[in-house]
């Protein structure tokens, strides 16, 4: 696995990557899921999709796994990320929550952490919680497949025909009302 990080080079460095025959690419962005070194960053499922269908261009999609990190927080991001093209994503943040982790970042500090996830934590317990997070996600992703009538989360890799987006349900509903979306970085 090669770690990239998710800038306006990153699609093109997964082309390049293809070709050494590498079969996994983890593409990482800030915590928030922007994009890294960009004066208007935009977010990560943008990102996931212009990664994808580089590849899906090339004619190399098939041969690589794309995995992402950075700003999944919830099982809606997964479904959505794997819907703009990624076969995995990577959870971090919502694991330490599922500790009871308060994001203080004092350990960042090497300070003491106020929850004691640091040394005191039963290893049961703590994987316990990480498997029921995962379990709940998992049934949330069942969910979003039924509903687009797909049994597989391979065959949903990809498949935004079936997905809703806010900005296209915002240009549907408000645009014939109002125009075009005037805020600056917003489309």
């Amino acid at each position: 696995m090669i770690r990239i990080p998710m800038d306006a080079n990153a699609a093109s460095r997964a082309l390049k990557l293809s070709a050494l025959e590498v079969d996994t690419l983890h593409f990482y962005a800030d915590e928030y899921g922007n994009e890294l070194n960009a004066e208007h960053p935009r977010f990560l499922n943008e990102m996931i999709r212009k990664v994808h269908l580089k590849l899906v261009n090339g004619f190399v999609r098939q041969r690589i796994n794309l995995v992402f990190s950075g700003g999944i927080a919830m099982a809606e991001h997964m479904a959505k990320s794997i819907i703009c093209g990624a076969d995995g994503v990577i959870v971090d943040f919502p694991l330490l929550i599922a500790l009871e982790c308060r994001l203080c970042y004092r350990c960042r500090k090497d300070l003491s952490c106020p929850a004691k996830i640091d040394n005191t934590i039963d290893p049961q317990w703590g994987s316990q919680r990480m498997i029921n997070l995962m379990g709940a996600w998992h049934n949330q992703l069942i969910e979003v497949m039924g509903a687009m009538g797909i049994r597989e989360a391979r065959r949903l890799r990809g498949e935004v025909g079936r997905s809703m987006w806010f900005e296209d349900l915002e240009m549907e509903s408000f645009g014939p009302i109002f125009g075009k979306r005037k805020i600056a970085g917003l489309k």
